[in-house]
């Protein structure tokens, strides 16, 4: 049996913080600011595969009130989403992604 989820995540540009999308550190002057290491990308994806199997979302899961999450690296938790699914009998065989780009310094070099 198929299941399909939807996930979507944004974080606010920050000083002082790296730029992580899809677990790839990228050089720029900001990054992105959140209470993990706020990967966008990674994090969309957690939120689609738990929502294809009713499992909530991340803030259920690694909420941002708890510090044990502070600072934390997105791909291992995506790795705790794997072993959960896995648990539930299923795998994620496709996957797809979209990264916007928006915000009110758009179309700036920054």
């Amino acid at each position: 049996m198929y299941r399909t989820g939807i996930g979507f995540d944004a974080h606010a540009l920050a000083d002082d913080r790296p730029l992580i999308i899809g677990g790839v550190h990228i050089a720029h002057n900001q990054g992105l600011h959140g209470h993990s290491d706020a990967d966008v990308l990674v994090h969309a994806i957690m939120d689609a595969i738990l929502g294809a199997l009713a499992l909530g979302d991340i803030g259920r899961h690694f909420p941002d009130t708890d510090p044990e999450f502070e600072g934390a690296d997105s791909l291992e938790l995506l790795s705790h989403v794997q072993k959960m699914i896995e648990e539930k009998g299923y795998c994620c065989e496709n996957l797809d992604s979209i990264i916007i780009r928006s915000g009110i310094n758009q179309g700036h070099n920054n």
